[in-house]
Formats: structure tokens, sequence, C-alpha cells
């Protein structure tokens, strides 16, 4: 073989080379952009869940479907169920899921509630269930449908009267702790497994469902996306910030010890930033993320009865 032949071989195959090098280069960096941007945007609209069951097929009880409206405009769905006829009214309680969840997977906390005498407003965050909106923000603007569904109850001539608290899990409970802080129509809050800080949380959840290292790199860059999407930093969704100014009125923070989601020092972080005079916390042994009331169901049912009958003004007659 010549030497000219030889010499255009290893040309050609530099060029090769040098292709291959380049397009893995273009192909690592557009990977390295497009993840975080596809992880973010999956976080921001998380796919539908709805209900199997209702009120009425899980605890054998009437129920009214209604839409609510948050003053941005976004439609709420919900369900009211009375009070019980048999037991003393003893109040009214909004009930509030967590993220990639729906009014649904609260059925067991109104079966608690409903026994021991309280009416109940249940309904779908926006971009979850069967309400309206495209995209969740974890406390940005979901603030506005917990309000319109405090609005409901006042506007209700049945319940304008009664005592009112929130039940909450999750991001619900996170929302909660930001809105009961301004909103003193609110007498009580229950609060199981809010994060103290949005971006904590972020870190965690991709954790539990890609691996520590993983997410360890993937995290910081879904993140910035998410935040350029929001124009808000996620340390800034901060119930942890505003949790202090709930008092004098009564608080019962939750969380299994277990937790795989929320970071489990939220709990601490929540309990210390909290006025401790006004504050119970449990700590639920062994439980997962919002799985407490699953795996102490009698007592986490007890408790928050308990909590909620200490912690609302009494009702007269």
């Amino acid at each position: 073989m010549s030497e000219q032949k030889t010499s255009d071989i290893r040309s050609n195959q530099k060029k090769k080379l040098t292709s291959i090098l380049i397009g893995g280069s273009v192909a690592v960096a557009t990977g390295a952009m497009l993840i975080p941007a596809v992880v973010a945007w999956g976080f921001l609209h998380p796919p539908r869940r709805h209900h199997r069951r209702n009120p009425r097929t899980a605890h054998g009880v009437v129920f009214e479907r209604v839409r609510l409206r948050a003053e941005d405009g976004v439609r709420l769905s919900g369900w009211y169920v009375p009070p019980p006829d048999n037991v003393p009214t003893r109040g009214v309680a909004v009930i509030c899921h967590g993220y990639f969840g729906h009014r649904g997977e609260m059925l067991p906390h109104l079966g608690f509630l409903h026994r021991a005498g309280y009416a109940a407003l249940m309904f779908d965050f926006r971009a979850h269930g069967w309400s309206g909106g495209g995209r969740t923000t974890f406390g940005i603007t979901e603030p506005l449908d917990l309000s319109a569904a405090i609005d409901w109850v006042k506007a209700n001539a049945e319940l304008t009267g009664l005592p009112l608290a929130v039940v909450s899990e999750s991001m619900g409970a996170a929302i909660t702790l930001i809105v009961a802080a301004a909103d003193e129509r609110i007498d009580a809050v229950v609060a199981d497994s809010s994060f103290a800080r949005f971006d904590g949380a972020i870190e965690t959840r991709l954790d539990s469902l890609l691996g520590k290292r993983l997410a360890g790199i993937l995290a910081p860059r879904a993140q910035a996306v998410g935040e350029r999407i929001l124009k808000r930093v996620c340390y800034d969704i901060a119930p942890v910030d505003v949790v202090g100014q709930i008092a004098p009125r009564p608080l019962f923070l939750l969380q299994g010890s277990a937790d795989e989601v929320v970071p489990p020092r939220s709990l601490e972080e929540l309990h210390t930033a909290s006025n401790h005079a006004h504050t119970q916390v449990w700590q639920i042994p062994g439980a997962r993320h919002v799985e407490g009331i699953h795996a102490h169901r009698e007592e986490y049912g007890q408790r928050v009865v308990a909590f909620l009958e200490g912690a609302l003004p009494k009702m007269e007659g």
C-alpha cells in the first residue's frame, strides 16, 4: 500500500473519530440540558389521577358535588359532606390532599372526622384530579385554591357560624401552613408531612425515585429550570418562614419517622419555628410519607379528633 493511501486512510479515520467525538459531546451536552428540563416539566405537570370512590361508596354518607373558583379564575372540583345527624355538630373541616394526589385519597380522614361530628369540604387542587389548571406550583398559586374553599364555607349559611379547621397532608399541608399564617378565618390546623422549604423536598423526592447519586446530579439542574419557569426561587416557598404566625391558633404537626419524600428534619424545623405553646407534634414511628393514617389508623384518628376537640371553640347549646 502506498504511503499516500495509508495517509488518506489515517486521515479519514481521524475525521470519523473527530466526528464521533463531536457528535457524542453534542449528545451529552444536549442530554445535560434536556433531561433536567424534562424532569422539571414533569414535576410541574403531574399526570392526572382520579378518585375511584366517593364519600357514599367509602363511608355510606351523603354528599354534594361542588364547584369552586379561585381568585385567578381556575375552576376547582369538590365534595361537600354535611355533618352527621346522630352526633352534635362540632365544626367544619376543609380537607387538603398532597402532590400527585386527589381528594379521594383523603377519604380515610373524612371517615373519622364525620363520625366525630364534622361537616367537610374536600376538593382537588389545581392541575390535580378533576380541577382545572394546567400546572402545579407547589405553593405559589395553590393558596388561592384553599382560600376559595374557605370562601365557600363562609358563604354557606349552614356552615358560616361553625369553627373551621383545615386537615391536610404533604403539599396540601405546606399550602395550609402558608394560608393559615395570614387567614385568621382558620381556627385550627392539622398538617401532616409538610415540607419546611420546597427546595429540600425536591432532592428528597428525586432520591426516592432515582437514587441518591443521580438525584444529586439532576436535582440542582432541574430546580434551576423549574425556577426559571415559575419565576420564583424554590427556597422562598417556605412554610417554615411563616408557621410562627399561626399562633395563638392551635397547630398539630405530624410526620412519619421513615418519610422518604419530605426530609424527616422538616418536622423539627417547623416545630422549632412555631409557637410551642400552641403547637402539638407527633413523629409517627416507622411511617413512610403520609402513611401514618394507614400504619396507625385508629391512633391517628383519635389523636387528630382529640386535638381538634381541644383546639376549636366550643359550640353553644
